[in-house]
C-alpha cells in the first residue's frame, strides 16, 4: 500500500482492512506493528506531522522497500492456504450433533452472502459514473495527473485491472462457499447422527465424485 501513496498509520491500517480483509485477513494490532517493522527494515520511513492540533505518524515507503516489494513479487508464492471456521467444524463435528452441522453451515452461508454483498458495493463503486472506472476510461485521476476523490476518498484508477481479478476469484470462490454450505444444510438435516452407518452409500458417492472432478482438473 506504500507504493501506492503515503499514508497515516490510521489511514493506512483502514485502507489495508478495507481493501485485503478478504484475500488476507489481520488484526487492527498486527497492522500497527507491521507499520513500525517497515520502519526497522529501512522499508518506510515515518513523519510526525500535525493534524488539527493533533499528530499523526505519515510513513512512507524507502527504495529498499521498493525493491523488496519488486523482490516478493518475483518470488515463489505459497500454496493457498485456507481459514474457515464452519470446515474445521465439520472435520470434528462427530463430536457434536446434527443439529450443531446445519446451525454451523447455515451461519456460514449467511455470513459469505453478507460478504458477497459488500464486495459487490465495492464493484458498484467501481463502475459509477465518476468512480475509478469513469476516471480509467477518461484518463483522469492516474499517477502522471491529479489524484481525484470519489466518495471522500482517493481513488488510483490505474489500480483496477488487478483489483478486478482478486475481486473476480474472491466473488467466484465465495460464491462456491455458499452453495457448498446450502445445499450441504439440506442434506445435513435429513441426518440421524453424524456417524449413522446408513450414510455409507451417499459417502461413497460424494468421494467418487471428488475423485471425477478432481482427475478433470489435473
Amino acid at each position: 500500500m506504500l507504493a501506492v501513496r503515503s499514508w497515516s498509520g490510521y489511514e493506512l491500517t483502514r485502507q489495508v482492512r478495507r481493501s485485503l480483509r478478504f484475500t488476507w485477513s489481520s488484526s487492527e494490532g498486527h497492522l500497527y506493528r507491521e507499520q513500525k517493522r517497515l520502519v526497522t527494515l529501512g522499508w518506510a520511513t515515518v513523519e510526525v506531522e500535525s493534524a488539527g492540533g493533533r499528530s499523526r505518524k505519515r510513513y512512507s515507503i524507502t527504495r529498499a522497500g521498493e525493491e523488496a516489494l519488486r523482490e516478493w513479487l518475483r518470488s515463489e508464492p505459497q500454496e493457498p492456504h485456507f481459514e474457515i471456521e464452519a470446515f474445521m467444524r465439520l472435520f470434528f463435528s462427530d463430536s457434536g450433533s446434527v443439529d450443531d452441522m446445519v446451525n454451523n453451515l447455515e451461519s456460514t452461508a449467511a455470513s459469505t452472502r453478507a460478504m458477497l454483498g459488500e464486495l459487490l458495493e465495492f464493484v458498484d463503486e467501481y463502475l459509477a459514473e465518476g468512480g475509478p472506472l469513469w476516471m480509467l476510461e477518461q484518463g483522469l485521476g492516474g499517477p502522471d495527473g491529479e489524484r481525484l476523490e470519489f466518495h471522500d476518498r482517493p481513488m488510483f484508477p490505474e489500480r483496477l485491472h488487478v483489483v478486478a481479478l482478486v475481486i473476480d476469484a474472491t466473488t467466484a470462490l465465495l460464491v462456491e462457499i455458499e452453495r457448498f454450505c446450502t445445499r450441504t444444510a439440506i442434506e445435513v438435516r435429513a441426518w440421524v447422527t453424524p456417524t449413522d452407518a446408513q450414510l455409507a452409500a451417499s459417502t461413497r458417492a460424494r468421494l467418487e465424485s471428488i475423485s471425477e472432478r478432481c482427475r478433470r482438473t489435473l
